[in-house]
Formats: structure tokens, C-alpha cells, sequence
């Protein structure tokens, strides 16, 4: 068991050190922001941050949590005249279960391709955009029938002695079109970021939207719908010159909720990201819904740390 933690962690090491040395160009990235650097992005960058870290779920014991996210411009070839751009951008979680699951699996959390197109809305630097796209996001898992859940639920118990493992198989998948703004706050000191997502019910890759009982009759109390509790979201992003050490950090508050019966489910999310040695840190918490795909309906809190690239 040591021997094959050992390993997992040598490959996160080199998944990290992988990361901190694309970080390196990341300064072309942030140009692209700027209307005025249109011709000068590489043709790979981060989109949302990449993240090593620990999260602890109250539902959940805690696991290793991986994120990696990058966008890749597709057309049209970068030129000094154009003002906006389309992408193929791609998010990826996974959590590996060190030592509480028989085998320490790695369990797919979050897959999210997606196609967008940006328009940049000035030509001053803030790097002010909005974006309309077409999702794909789905938990890459398998079972999808009443027996299927039954068996799994069993072989769970046996190897665990719990049925979480079972809960992390079930199936769920969603198309979706959503549109981000992007907006700089001079007086806010900060940026806001305003989301919003409209589930397909059969959508394109998806098909048929796998949600909540749509598979196989559920019987959680709490299952509802994904537009009940996603869909409508803002952030506030501020990044701090100086902080501990002299070094950059960063604050961020977040909130969702669903379009349907707006504000009654509610995800609060609050982070604080800082450097040691020049490695970015952040720790979080987060109370609401969506801690993962597979229970999204569920309400969590959930707090962790983590190693993060591209936000600051």
C-alpha cells in the first residue's frame, strides 16, 4: 500500500512541476485579454485555474483533488486587426482516494469540453470580454439501470465497508449553453465575472440530459433537478499587489443558484490565495450544491487546499 501511495504521489509531482513550468508562459496568455495583444497569445493557455490540492467534503472522507483546464484558439489565426476569437477549451476533475478506498482509485468527478466564442468590449487594457458558449459536462461514469446501482452498492460495502463509492459511479451528463462577462471595477478594486447556463434537455453530444432520476427511479430525498440548483452565478476576483511577504494574492467570493426557483438553492463559495517561495496557494470553503456531478443535487460544505496555476 505504501509503495503504491508513493507512487501516486511522485506522479502528482510531476504533473505539478509539469504546471508551474507552462505557468512560465503565462504572461502571453494574460496579454490575449487585452484587445490590444490579440496577436500575441499562444495557441494553448489556462482557461479555468489548474489545481493540486486536498479537499474534505461533509459527506465525503477527504480525497486528492486534481483540476486541469486549458483553452485552445481555434479560429480565426491570431491577427493584430481582430477584436474576438473562438476556442475549444477543456475541464477536467478527478479525485484520488489515498488509502480509504480499496486500490486508491482515481474517480472521475468532472469532464467539460467546450466550443465558445469571445468578444473583447474595449481597447483600454481591462481586458473586459463576453463569452457565449456550447458545453458538454458529464462525469464520465457508468451505471445508468436500478441493477446496476444495487451491484455496485454492494461491492462498495464489501471493499469499503461504504456505499459512497457506488453514489460516485452513477451516471450524469449534461449539454449546455451558457454566457460569461467579464467586467473591471476600478472602483470595486476587482473584476466580476456574471454566468449564466441553460440545461438542454437533449442537447447535442448528450442526448438526453442524465440527471436525478432519468436513468433508474432514485429515491434521495434531497434529488432535484440541475437547473434548481445551477445556472445563475457571479464572482468577485481581487488581486492584491502586496500580502504576506510582499508577494501577490488573491480574494474571491462566488454565488450560484438555479433559474428555476431562483435564490431558494444557493451555493456560497469563498477563497484566499497567497504565495510561499513564489509556489500559489489557495484555501477555500464552500457551503451549497454541486461538490460533485454525481450528487450535484446534494447540499455540502466542503473546504480544501491546493497548489493553483493561472489565476495569479
Amino acid at each position: 500500500m505504501l509503495k503504491a501511495i508513493s507512487h501516486h504521489f511522485i506522479a502528482a509531482a510531476i504533473l505539478l512541476v509539469t504546471c508551474v513550468a507552462y505557468a512560465a508562459d503565462r504572461g502571453q496568455c494574460i496579454s490575449r485579454r487585452s484587445a490590444d495583444g490579440l496577436d500575441h497569445e499562444p495557441r494553448l493557455c489556462s482557461y479555468e485555474p489548474t489545481t493540486i490540492g486536498w479537499t474534505k467534503d461533509s459527506d465525503d472522507v477527504g480525497f486528492m483533488d486534481f483540476k486541469l483546464s486549458v483553452r485552445y484558439q481555434i479560429y480565426p489565426f491570431p491577427e493584430t486587426e481582430d477584436k474576438w476569437a473562438t476556442y475549444f477549451a477543456f475541464s477536467g476533475r478527478f479525485g484520488q482516494y489515498l488509502g480509504t478506498r480499496d486500490s486508491s482509485p482515481v474517480v472521475t468527478k468532472r469532464l467539460n469540453p467546450k466550443f465558445f466564442f469571445r468578444q473583447w468590449m474595449d481597447k483600454s487594457g481591462t481586458g473586459d470580454y463576453f463569452d457565449i458558449g456550447y458545453n458538454h459536462e458529464s462525469n464520465g461514469q457508468s451505471i445508468n439501470t436500478a441493477a446496476g446501482f444495487a451491484q455496485a452498492q454492494q461491492d462498495a460495502l464489501l471493499k469499503d465497508g461504504s456505499t459512497n463509492a457506488a453514489y460516485d459511479q452513477i451516471s450524469r451528463g449534461w449539454d449546455y449553453v451558457d454566457f460569461v462577462w467579464r467586467k473591471k471595477f476600478p472602483e470595486l478594486g476587482g473584476n466580476v465575472f456574471f454566468v449564466l447556463k441553460y440545461f438542454l434537455p437533449d442537447g447535442l453530444f448528450q442526448g438526453k440530459a442524465e440527471e436525478f432520476g432519468t436513468d433508474f427511479p432514485e429515491t434521495d430525498p434531497e434529488g432535484k433537478p440541475r437547473d434548481r440548483v445551477n445556472g445563475v452565478g457571479a464572482m468577485y476576483k481581487k488581486i492584491i499587489p502586496k500580502c504576506l511577504g510582499g508577494e501577490e494574492c488573491k480574494f474571491v467570493v462566488a454565488y450560484e443558484t438555479g433559474y428555476r426557483n431562483i435564490a431558494k438553492y444557493n451555493t456560497f463559495r469563498l477563497e484566499y490565495g497567497f504565495k510561499v517561495l513564489h509556489i500559489p496557494l489557495i484555501v477555500w470553503g464552500q457551503s451549497g450544491y454541486g461538490s460533485d456531478l454525481a450528487q450535484y443535487y446534494k447540499k455540502v460544505s466542503s473546504a480544501g487546499i491546493a497548489v493553483e496555476i493561472g489565476s495569479f
